[in-house]
């Protein structure tokens, strides 16, 4: 039996993108005809189950950057009961290795030397890599921040150790905590720039 000829449509798109698509299906083998159609196919499967592709890809892209970067999944009861026993055994020292791990992450937000601070990066993986986090907000007004965190689950010293973890990547982004509330399942940190 014969397959029904699937009927073509024009349609108009940027030019750059033609030629960037172009270049993609070159270096696949196939037809920029092919990869429109698979392309096509893929947003409609995301929208027919409800998905907002652009959102997936950026997810995937901040989870690919956050592999990249040294995080890793684990169970959430298994960091919290590590937590509990760094904070009996070794408080101090886990409560500076956090911060200096804030520092780490938040130094790849700044763009060269004296560069820009790209908030939007720096918000966005914060969100993918706190993912079981209840409440995650990070708000600016003038050369004031507010970082705001809030899950019921985290125990009092997963609580302590992020809050030291957001306290370096304060630091490090060249603010200083001014107003300081951590206790169990809820951090609050206003920090002002310094000079």
């Amino acid at each position: 039996m014969r397959k029904a000829k699937a009927r073509r449509r024009t349609f108009v798109a940027r030019e750059d993108l033609l030629e960037r698509l172009s270049g993609v299906a070159q270096d696949r083998g196939c037809s920029l005809y092919a990869l429109i159609n698979e392309i096509f196919e893929a947003f409609l499967m995301a929208e027919e189950s409800n998905i907002n592709l652009r959102g997936v890809l950026e997810d995937y892209v901040a989870f690919k950057r956050a592999r990249d970067a040294g995080f890793i999944l684990e169970l959430e009861s298994l960091c919290y009961e590590m937590a509990d026993i760094a904070y009996e055994s070794a408080r101090d020292k886990a409560v500076k290795s956090w911060f200096e791990a804030g520092v780490w992450f938040a130094k790849r937000y700044i763009s060269g030397l004296g560069g820009a601070i790209l908030w939007e990066d720096f918000k966005r993986d914060l969100k993918v890599v706190l993912w079981n986090t209840q409440e995650l907000e990070v708000r600016m007004d003038g050369d004031r921040i507010l970082l705001r965190v809030i899950s019921p689950r985290f125990t009092s010293a997963y609580t302590i150790f992020l809050a030291s973890f957001f306290e370096g990547c304060l630091s490090a982004l060249g603010y200083k905590i001014d107003a300081r509330e951590v206790f169990k399942g809820r951090i609050l940190l206003e920090a002002v720039k310094t000079d």
